[in-house]
């Protein structure tokens, strides 16, 4: 488990502006339609960073886990005043902790513990920890039991495609009730 206590990231309303330049023709700026993030956007991401590098070397926490796993980030959240939404400063602070914490946000559940208000020092504290799930069963012994299985299958020497699906989380018409609809017993050689 890792836990850190952030600067309180920008609302994605503030985060991102339109991108201009200049048109010599027109004498004038005209946007380009890309939208870039903010000054301040750029500042609080920075300041972010800062935060999470420092705090994250000094723990034990597996950074190469996230690579191939799904994590829990669970928040507490102390705004600076009420009417902020939550869901609105998740992208920064997701994006600025990829490459960080973990290898990539697509792989952390975002979950809000806890709203409150701090005028004087907003702040977010976050907490990860892995998931207990993997792939589609819903806990280590699930997926033992059924690789425990899986390794008497015909199909399991050749690298089987349905187990390797289950794994990465795509549910399966050929996997119900814990059990594989494919399963063949491996044949015993004689002797």
């Amino acid at each position: 488990m890792a836990k850190l206590i952030l600067p309180l990231p920008v609302s994605i309303n503030d985060l991102y502006i339109n991108q201009y330049t200049w048109d010599a023709k027109i004498k004038k700026r005209v946007p380009t339609g890309k939208r870039i993030l903010s000054k301040e956007g750029e500042r609080v991401k920075g300041l972010i960073e800062e935060a999470a590098k420092e705090q994250i070397a000094q723990q034990d926490w597996d950074y190469e886990y996230t690579k191939n796993h799904y994590i829990y980030m669970d928040s507490l959240i102390y705004f600076n005043r009420k009417g902020r939404d939550d869901n609105n400063i998740y992208k920064l602070n997701n994006d600025a902790l990829e490459k960080i914490v973990y290898d990539n946000d697509s792989r952390v559940l975002t979950r809000t513990q806890r709203i409150l208000y701090d005028k004087t020092n907003p702040r977010i504290e976050l907490s990860f920890k892995p998931v207990e799930y993997i792939g589609v069963f819903d806990d280590k012994d699930s997926y033992e039991k059924f690789l425990g299985n899986c390794k008497t299958c015909s199909r399991y020497k050749r690298n089987c495609s349905i187990l390797n699906a289950a794994i990465e989380g795509f549910i399966q018409e050929e996997i119900s009730d814990g059990l594989c609809a494919k399963y063949k017993q491996t044949k015993m050689k004689e002797s």
